[in-house]
């Protein structure tokens, strides 16, 4: 039975060689050696992963131990970055977009009132932040949201959080 929260059992492990699969990571921090044991799951993502431990004592343990070596490469590892409930970023979205429809998009999308949320696109454009009102359910996880105006992809949402699933939007 899992023991800490979620975020405190989680650790980050970056500039991961190709080589070094799910499994090789697993054996390697689930072994004492390491600081390590039982593990609830591993993912890898290109050159990072993500380990929950079943213990946050563990997760503590392998990120007091500052060296980590595997196939005579030195790991970096850090406590997993945080996640606000409260805050969505909006990537990639065109200059040119029109801030009205992405409020109606997100509304849609969300089930969410105009007085639910506020928008704040950045200087270029770019980037427009959704700051929400009350924190997202639990639940979701890997929220991937993809905006579509004129058969043409305009913004992506990428957000990892614990529980948060939307489907795509055909285009």
């Amino acid at each position: 039975m899992p023991v800490g929260s979620l975020e405190e059992r989680t650790v980050e492990v970056l500039a991961l060689p190709e080589a070094v699969d799910e499994e090789l990571l697993a054996l390697y921090f689930e072994n004492k050696r390491s600081g390590g044991g039982p593990l609830l799951s591993v993912e890898k993502r290109a050159d990072r992963a993500i380990l929950v431990f079943e213990d946050a004592a563990v997760a503590a343990k392998v990120l007091s131990k500052g060296h980590h070596v595997l196939h005579n490469i030195e790991l970096s590892v850090r406590k997993a970055a945080t996640k606000d409930q409260y805050r969505l970023l909006l990537r990639g979205v065109k200059p040119s977009t029109i801030l009205d429809m992405v409020e109606l998009y997100v509304e849609n999308m969300m089930g969410l009132d105009a007085a639910d949320y506020n928008l704040y696109p950045s200087p270029g454009g770019d980037f427009i932040l959704i700051h929400l009102n009350q924190p997202l359910s639990k639940g979701l996880r890997n929220v991937h949201v993809v905006f579509f105006f004129f058969s043409k992809v305009v913004l992506v949402v990428r957000i990892f959080l614990i529980s948060l699933f939307y489907r795509f939007p055909k285009p």
